[in-house]
């Protein structure tokens, strides 16, 4: 099966409905067996989380923008509507108005998506301290997209010059074997580290530095500094017609080849974290997490052609007359990914290794306990996720009760790079018997598809774990 590039990468951002990989409203939580993934020095008594089946799952996306931003309900009056019962159109469509389209955009449309899944999962006592053996499945994708880019799909020919820049999709998968161990040096301070070997399945990158377009004839052209790399296990590249090779006769690419399991990177990376009580009702907290690299192998070099032309957008996006044959919304959105794969043409340049950083997390926290009653605590989180452009932001509060010994929840308010969400964990815990459920970003309004249609800042997270005693 043949993958396009830019649908693939868009593919990933449509399907997952997935800024970190952990639940940040359980930091504060006293019953969460599992918030050392956010700090390694709480790590604090032993468990078993319950493997292959639900010990700790992670799903979600960190958005600014949603389907409603793209998408649009065809009014009675616009063109085509009803057509074969179509309703639904993109904001490509002409009765579309480009200033209340291009209104709604961010300078930047950023989209993360991230999964993680733990395989195995146990904490124990032992060498004056508390440790933990975790493996981890974890993916990360991150999409950047400038206003730029729909400004020229939406208004091409109005101007005769078009500048696109950072525009950039990175998406990676891979395999975690992490060690950690938290240990009290005295009754105010304690210190936490893993260690994390990584074993890499799947690595893309698609930086499109520069795009300059110009109006000349009846084509556009353009000017770009598009860098691809991708290590995807033992899969091959597709390319065009050798017609389409550049002046050196560099072969285009066109997409992706069936995948063929294997690993293609090794790497190791690390957590750090301590905490402090200040007094007996207030403690402060710091970690950086993810503070590593992956090296891929046999990694697909690609980059633009320095000048080429772009025909402009020639596909149907709306229903009208008697040709309805690319009339739906499927096909209106494989019609414009047809079109983008032109304006972003890439071209093989061989094969080497390639080492990348990993996306580092800091997540620094103060908590309050109420000296009143003490079952109720109240948490500031600030998380800083160093991504470059695909970087996020957040600071959140938080607040957590523990009425009954069996029972605790916490819930946020937060605010940052995509904006204001807010979060609600449930942990049910007995004995020998622990299990909670929550989120960070509750789900809105969502379509048929459960895509959200306002941002989709979404998360859903779940665990049933055995705790051992403190």
């Amino acid at each position: 099966m043949k993958h396009k590039i830019f649908t693939l990468a868009m593919g990933a951002t449509m399907a997952l409905t997935a800024a970190a990989q952990d639940l940040r409203t359980s930091y504060f939580m006293e019953t969460s067996v599992n918030r050392h993934e956010m700090n390694p020095a709480l790590l604090s008594e032993s468990y078993v989380n319950i493997p292959l089946v639900l010990g700790n799952f992670n799903l979600g996306t960190t958005s600014n923008f949603g389907l409603k931003t793209f998408v649009y309900k065809m009014q009675p009056t616009w063109q085509g509507y009803g057509v074969d019962n179509r309703n639904l159109t993109t904001f490509m469509h002409p009765d579309v108005s480009a200033s209340e389209f291009l209104g709604g955009l961010n300078d930047k449309s950023r989209l993360s998506l991230n999964l993680k899944y733990q395989l195995v999962g146990v904490g124990f006592k032992a060498f004056g301290g508390v440790n933990s053996v975790e493996l981890n499945l974890r993916s990360n994708t991150g999409i950047s997209l400038p206003k730029s880019l729909f400004e020229f799909m939406k208004t091409a020919g109005e101007k005769t010059d078009y500048q696109i820049d950072e525009l950039g999709i990175r998406s990676e998968s891979f395999l975690e074997l992490a060690l950690g161990h938290s240990h009290k040096i005295n009754d105010q301070i304690t210190v936490g580290a893993k260690a994390k070997f990584l074993f890499g399945a799947a690595y893309a990158d698609l930086d499109a530095k520069k795009l300059n377009l110009h109006l000349s004839d009846d084509h556009w052209n353009i000017d770009g500094d598009i860098q691809m790399q991708a290590s995807l296990m033992n899969s091959t590249l597709e390319y065009e017609d050798p017609s389409k090779n550049d002046a050196n006769g560099r072969r285009r690419i066109s997409g992706i080849d069936e995948f063929k399991p294997s690993l293609s990177g090794f790497g190791m990376a690390f957590d750090l974290g301590a905490t402090y009580q200040v007094m007996p009702d207030l403690m402060v907290s710091a970690a950086i997490t993810d503070l590593g690299f992956i090296s891929w192998s046999n990694t697909y070099m690609a980059s633009s052609a320095g000048n080429w032309t772009f025909d402009g957008f020639k596909n149907p996006i709306y229903a009208g007359g008697e040709d309805t044959g690319n009339n739906k919304l499927d096909d209106q959105l494989d019609a414009l990914t047809d079109d983008l794969e032109d304006i972003f043409s890439v071209y093989e340049d061989g094969k080497k290794s390639q080492s990348h950083a990993l996306a580092a997390t800091i997540n620094l926290g103060a908590e309050y306990t109420l000296p009143v009653y003490r079952n109720l605590r109240f948490g500031f989180l600030y998380t800083s996720r160093m991504a470059g452009k695909f970087a996020h932001h957040q600071a959140q509060l938080t607040a957590a009760v523990r009425p009954v010994k069996w029972f605790e929840a916490a819930w946020n308010m937060a605010g940052g790079t995509a904006g204001f969400t807010s979060g609600l964990v449930l942990d049910f815990r007995a004995k020998h018997f622990n299990f909670f459920i929550g989120t960070d970003r509750f789900f809105g309004k969502v379509s048929k598809q459960f895509i959200p249609l306002n941002k989709a800042n979404t998360s859903v997270s779940l665990g049933l774990s055995v705790p051992l005693g403190k």
